[in-house]
Formats: structure tokens, C-alpha cells, sequence
């Protein structure tokens, strides 16, 4: 597979200041190369495990009354996401069926008559929502959510602290109405912009957080709410890499789980169940259910890490997730949390009940040693268990050559072999993100030509927030390496992950170039 076109071409665009996660649409000999664009005999799997990333690029495609922008309308055209995301689709089947865990702490609190918020802003509202509900779409009865419009994503580190301010003035005004027994708060701005080389930003990130959770907490106390302090995995914490470069991507941190407000005793682990002191986001769930004095679900697996330790206690309760903040050292050289000015948090350390929870790797569903991310903590804490993560389902499905087997991508590449077509893979070249990674890419481009498809056009997606921001150039070398000379791939278009993955619902913006690059072959030539 020849790269050196695109290789040169992304070293003019980083020259030019271009970097990769909102790289502008770049094509194989610029317009109206046919070869490599897709037409209605070809079959596209859109290898990304994030469904809610690939909900609009997937729309365009396949919803035929799409109106956002001019389509092409393919009615022969075969569509394949690597998970499931939307049960409604009748134009898609995934390679790998979604698990739905029930008995969410969500549905518990609905089933119970009890209203309930979920408040965060839109870079986290697939989390607040769809995977802390267990991957629901639909609101619970008696569920409300308020979502506000977090900054431009080209422009996040002009603001630190994203829409943290609005949203917990959002929230404390819910908590004094008192109408909602539990509020869920999603805190985003950790997540967000401890993925960009900026110190000061980073620490002013975390400031702002911290002010936002001080807000919520006297808000909380003065109507009569406990307070859940907790997050979803971490990236905040950590700023370098111990060669000092610098760490732009999720760890393998634990993270905090405080209460405020409660007067509670810690509970005593089953014996036998788990290493000692080993506390994970799964415990979140049924300890709040505990002490709000509703049932448990047997299907949760996690156990309560604290009991009531009085009768007076408030039973209605706020938790606050403040994503991305992890716990890492005490250097103020290396911690941007540590470098900060955060009372609020310092306070929940010492005051009441504190403890520390796993929220990587096998605990949260994932492989040994691989890192959280916000899909998989949002799930593990609403579902209180640990639900087998898409990327540990594909990873062993990929390890066993299970997958080249998959009846889905067999009967796929069987049709468009019949018809002389293409198959398209839509792919991330990154090794880390959890959107998906190269393997993923990979090993359906080696089973499409296994199953006799003799055209396979790559198109790349960008990282630059889980991988260096001018890092594609060595991704691409690496996917040549590994892809080898024997698949008849080539790849048709590079794009980033800001276009492509747009979930914002900038149609106009992003997702449509992404599309014409496809389609129409729109795009920087290279």
C-alpha cells in the first residue's frame, strides 16, 4: 500500500499549521476518482466503537429522508457498523450486537415514583444519557435532562473550564426546587481539555471544576441532598510522560468517591469477593441506592461501600462526576490537579467518607491494563457491574480469527464480490483512542479480501486528541507495516477525527465534508 502521497501531503498541512484532529478532507488525485469512492455496489463498515461518534457520518448514509445536507441516495449500498447504536435502523446490522445491561441505577430510581435529573453539557451527553442509562436512548419516566452547548472544540483551550460554570449554576438551581430525588451532574471540562498540551489550562481546568463542585455541594446541603463525588476514569492528573513529553490520553488512575452530607458508616465487604481494599465504579450505583433507601437490582454485582450510620439522613441525593479527574501524584510539576487551587476537593478527601476506585481495565470491562474512558465509567457506574466493553468483544473476536467468520461481514463481502464492488473501511488511525484503533481497520480490510473482495479503500480518520497532534504521519507507516503487501487496499481518504466524528450535530460543518470525500472524491489531493 503506497503512503507516500498522503505522507507528504500531511507534512505540508502540519507546515501549515494543520493538525490532525481537525485535519480538512484529503483525497486520493483530488476529484472525481471513481475507483475509490463509494457507489451502490460497494458495502462500507464504519469501524468505530463509539456509536454515538459515528451517529451522524452513519445518518447521512443511510436515513433516506436525511435533509441536513444534498445526498446521494443508495438504496444497493451496504452499511455495517462495528457495534450496534441504534436499535431503529432497518438499512443496518453490526458486525457485533450491543449489550443493554437492565436494572440500571436509573430505572431503579424511576420504577421507585422518584423524579430525576441528568444535567451536563453536549461534549457528555451520549454519557449522561445513553451509557449511564445502559445504553438507552429514551429517557426513564420521570427522567429530565438539560444538555448546554459546550465551547467550540477548536477553541477549548481559550475556555478552561468549558460550560462547568453554567452547568452547576444549572444544578444548584435544581437542588433548590427540590423536586428531583436524584440529579446526576456530568463535570466535562477534565476530560476535555486534559487532552491538550496546555499547562495553564490544565490547571485552570481544574480549578474551575473544583469551583463548580463547591457550588453544587452548598447548594446540596442547604435543600436537604447527600452529595456523590466521583469520576469516570483519568487524564487530568497526569500532564507528562516520565520521558516528559507530553500525556494526552487516558491513564489507568484510580479515582475518587467521596460523600458529602450523609452520615454513614463504611460497609463491610463480603468476604472472599474481591482483594482486599479493591473498590470499583461498579460499588457507586448500590451504594447510593443503599443509602437511598431503595433496592438494589440482583444484576448488579458491585457491593455498597458505605451504610447509613443514622435514620436521619437525607435520602435524596446529587452525584457529581467530575470526568477525567484522576488520582495521580501530589507534584505540583507533573499533577495539574496538585498544581491547582482546589479546596472543594481537598475538603472531600478529609471530611466524611472517602476512598479511591479502580476504573480501568478488567473492572470497567476492559482488557488487563488498558485504560477507562467515559463510555465505559458512565456504563459501569449506572449499571453497578461490569458490562464486556465492544473493545474487549472485538479484541478477542480479532485475536481468534473469529471475525473474518462473522456471518454479517461474510455475506457482506460475498455480495459485493458478486458485484464487482468495493468495500470501504472507515477507520481510526490511532492505536489508543477509544473510538477504536487500527486492529480494528485492519483485520476487516484482511477478511474482506479473504472472502474473495478485490478493491478495499481506507478511509483514515485522524486523531490527534489520544495520539500526538501531528502524530499521523508515524501512524501511517505503522498501518502499512501491519496491513502488509498481500491485501489489495489503498487508501482513498484521510480526514480528522473533528469532521468525521462529529457529534455536535454540525451537519453542515463537518459531517458533510466527510461525506463528499467519500462520495465525491471533495478534498486537498493528494
Amino acid at each position: 500500500m503506497d503512503i507516500s502521497g498522503l505522507t507528504q501531503a500531511l507534512r505540508v498541512q502540519y507546515a501549515n499549521g494543520e493538525r490532525d484532529y481537525y485535519m480538512p478532507p484529503m483525497v486520493k488525485r483530488g476529484w472525481g476518482c471513481a475507483a475509490d469512492r463509494v457507489t451502490d455496489n460497494d458495502c462500507v463498515f464504519f469501524c468505530i466503537r463509539r456509536g454515538d461518534r459515528q451517529a451522524q457520518i452513519l445518518n447521512a448514509f443511510s436515513n433516506q429522508s436525511f435533509s441536513e445536507f444534498a445526498t446521494e441516495r443508495f438504496p444497493n449500498l451496504i452499511l455495517i457498523p462495528l457495534v450496534e447504536h441504534n436499535r431503529k435502523s432497518d438499512r443496518t446490522e453490526a458486525l457485533f450486537t450491543t449489550i443493554r445491561p437492565e436494572g440500571t441505577l436509573g430505572h431503579v430510581v424511576s420504577q421507585a415514583g422518584l423524579r430525576q435529573l441528568r444535567l451536563g453539557e453536549s461534549e457528555k451527553q451520549s454519557h449522561v444519557t445513553y451509557f449511564f442509562s445502559g445504553r438507552r436512548h429514551e429517557p426513564y419516566e420521570g427522567e429530565d435532562r438539560i444538555i448546554v452547548p459546550s465551547p467550540e472544540p477548536w477553541n477549548f483551550a481559550n475556555h478552561p473550564g468549558t460550560s462547568t460554570r453554567e452547568v452547576a449554576g444549572l444544578a444548584a438551581a435544581a437542588l433548590a426546587a427540590g423536586k428531583y430525588s436524584f440529579i446526576f451532574v456530568n463535570l466535562a471540562a477534565g476530560d476535555i481539555i486534559g487532552h491538550i498540551d496546555n499547562w495553564d489550562a490544565n490547571v485552570r481546568c481544574a480549578e474551575a471544576v473544583d469551583a463548580a463542585l463547591a457550588t453544587i455541594r452548598d447548594a446540596a446541603l442547604a435543600n436537604g441532598y447527600f452529595v456523590a463525588v466521583t469520576a469516570d476514569h483519568g487524564v487530568l492528573e497526569r500532564a507528562f510522560h516520565a520521558d516528559g513529553s507530553p500525556s494526552l490520553g487516558h491513564t489507568t488512575s484510580p479515582v475518587p468517591f467521596g460523600l458529602i452530607g450523609a452520615d454513614v458508616v463504611p460497609a463491610a465487604t463480603r468476604a472472599g469477593d474481591r482483594p482486599q481494599g479493591y473498590r470499583t465504579l461498579a460499588d457507586v450505583a448500590p451504594t447510593l441506592l443503599k443509602l437511598m433507601s431503595l433496592p438494589i437490582p440482583n444484576e448488579m454485582t458491585g457491593i455498597p461501600l458505605a451504610i447509613p450510620g443514622s435514620s436521619m439522613n437525607p435520602e435524596k441525593c446529587v452525584m457529581v462526576l467530575m470526568d477525567g479527574w484522576g488520582i495521580g501524584p501530589d507534584d505540583p510539576n507533573t499533577n495539574p490537579i496538585a498544581a491547582a487551587n482546589v479546596p472543594a476537593f481537598r475538603r472531600l478527601t478529609l471530611e466524611g467518607f472517602y476512598t479511591q476506585l479502580t476504573a480501568s481495565g478488567p473492572s470497567v470491562g476492559l482488557p488487563e491494563g488498558r485504560s477507562g474512558n467515559s463510555e465505559t465509567g458512565h456504563l459501569t457506574i449506572g449499571a453497578g457491574r461490569a458490562i464486556p466493553q465492544d473493545e474487549l468483544r472485538i479484541a478477542t473476536a480479532i485475536d481468534s480469527g473469529a471475525i473474518a467468520e462473522n456471518r454479517v461481514l461474510v455475506a457482506a463481502c460475498r455480495k459485493v464480490a458478486e458485484r464487482n464492488g468495493a468495500v470501504h473501511v472507515l477507520m481510526m488511525l490511532s492505536n489508543k483512542s477509544s473510538h477504536g484503533n487500527m486492529s480494528e481497520g485492519i483485520a476487516v480490510a484482511r477478511a474482506s479480501a479473504q472472502h474473495g473482495v478485490r478493491r478495499i479503500c481506507l478511509h483514515l480518520i485522524l486523531d490527534g486528541r489520544s495520539t500526538p497532534p501531528t502524530g499521523g504521519i508515524e501512524l501511517l507507516h505503522s498501518l502499512a507495516d501491519r496491513l502488509g503487501p498481500d491485501v489489495p487496499a489503498q487508501i482513498a481518504t484521510a480526514i480528522g477525527r473533528g469532521y468525521a466524528l462529529d457529534r455536535s450535530g454540525k451537519y453542515t460543518e463537518y459531517t458533510a465534508p466527510s461525506y463528499r470525500a467519500m462520495v465525491y472524491g471533495q478534498g486537498h489531493a493528494f
